[in-house]
């Protein structure tokens, strides 16, 4: 009953609060991943924090140029 309750009356999260709930779910999303794709396990957390800095620098300059576009467009 619980699980239909948030669906059906969701918590306001402020905007920080939303940004910041991307960094756990982009390490996890890399946890995953390079414990899957990995050759060696002695790599994976090398392997990790290097896909996690990947998806995050990624994910910023998106935000960035989006943002730009919405100010600066005629």
């Amino acid at each position: 009953m619980i699980a239909w309750t948030l669906f059906t009356n969701p918590i306001a999260l402020p905007s920080w609060a939303t940004l910041a709930l991307m960094i756990p779910l982009c390490l996890s999303v890399s946890i995953c991943y390079k414990t899957v794709r990995a050759r060696h396990s002695s790599t994976i957390l090398k392997e990790t924090i290097w896909v996690f800095t990947y998806i995050m620098a990624g994910l910023t300059a998106l935000g960035v140029i989006l943002w730009l576009i919405m100010t600066y467009w005629p």
